[in-house]
């Protein structure tokens, strides 16, 4: 049998894996049919800094970024072998969000692998009881332990993928839950532009303590191509495709405050994120995005709505270490997210 034909029977046995899952839970994803219903949704939200920058999420992203790859585990290189990401996120009302994420390559088996920790914590809340006696305080978190694995089967062609235990602790209750994400991206042979796709969050709650959720499945895509005369980098990407409408939509609170429901062409629009990167010198990086969907849900009527989806960030690259910044725009308020990466290895090796 030929390598080739060795690499196409692997590739197919893993597509038709990702089939058998997704008909699996085909329960799951019946019930998605408007947005905000799913359990751990701490698990949506953006690992670095350059992904807020980028409007929240990019999985096609065309350059070498661990804070990226942590959400898409088909971008882990070879070349990220030895690094090590943090980011840090001082969200509102007190909440921190940390991220940590560190890649290393298993030359043997061709395959990179990498471990990582979601985590955000809530501070100390009051508890009280049905008349408002407080009862002590609780420590609310969020957490998710991820290992992934990626490897090239075809040229251009790379897999990975990621398995994550998830951790919420609410006072009282409590719950855990188990999810693997799997994702496929081409790389053009110019290595202009690159093609993604990434199904995330194939799982299930392990325990709970109250009636069993679905977890926030999504199915994405993402286009990003690079101009060959110009350093400037361009991104689309398509998010929540199992779900038609991916907008928070309250009847009642639209009929009192003279709102419609959205037509056809904004459900259409609130699936897509737009960005650019813009490559000054080797070292300065320039990010820019806006995300549909979250102007949409942030618009309040007959208010001035600001800066509403748009979001931002700069880059700066030294010899073992970058340092990112983004932030995004919520009506008045922006939110900032800091990111380090850290190169342990010599670029040689």
């Amino acid at each position: 049998m030929s390598p080739s034909i060795s690499l196409l029977q692997k590739l197919g046995f893993y597509v038709n894996l990702i089939a058998v899952i997704i008909l699996l839970d085909y329960s799951t994803l019946k019930g998605q049919t408007t947005a905000g219903i799913s359990t751990f949704n701490f698990l949506t939200m953006p690992h670095s800094a350059k992904a807020t920058a980028l409007g929240g999420m990019n999985i096609s992203s065309i350059g070498e970024d661990v804070g990226l790859s942590m959400f898409n585990p088909a971008l882990i290189t070879r070349k990220m072998d030895g690094s090590m990401h943090l980011g840090i996120k001082p969200f509102f009302a007190g909440i921190q969000q940390y991220d940590l994420f560190g890649v290393s390559h298993w030359d043997k088996k061709n395959v990179t692998l990498g471990l990582g920790v979601h985590f955000l914590n809530y501070g100390n809340i009051p508890m009280t009881d049905i008349a408002g006696n407080e009862l002590g305080t609780m420590r609310p978190t969020d957490y998710a332990i991820q290992f992934s694995a990626a490897t090239d089967y075809i040229q251009n062609f790379r897999i990975g993928s990621t398995l994550k235990y998830i951790q919420s602790s609410y006072g009282m209750y409590n719950s855990s839950g188990l999810s693997m994400d799997v994702g496929l991206t081409y790389l053009s042979p110019t290595n202009l532009s690159r093609s993604s796709i990434l199904v995330k969050n194939i799982g299930t709650q392990l325990s709970t303590s109250g009636v069993r959720q679905e977890l926030p499945f999504n199915l994405i895509l993402g286009w990003s191509k690079k101009l060959a005369q110009a350093p400037i980098l361009f991104s689309i990407t398509a998010d929540r495709l199992s779900v038609w409408n991916n907008t928070y939509y309250d009847p009642v609170y639209a009929t009192e405050n003279g709102m419609s429901a959205p037509r056809n062409f904004q459900n259409l629009l609130n699936h897509l994120l737009i960005s650019s990167e813009v490559f000054i010198g080797n070292q300065f990086e320039l990010n820019l995005g806006y995300n549909f969907s979250r102007r949409y849900d942030l618009n309040i009527v007959n208010q001035v709505n600001g800066l509403n989806g748009f979001s931002s960030g700069i880059g700066f690259k030294l010899d073992k270490m970058q340092i990112q910044y983004g932030n995004a725009a919520f009506q008045s308020n922006f939110y900032h997210h800091f990111s380090i990466v850290y190169q342990f290895k010599d670029k040689g090796n």
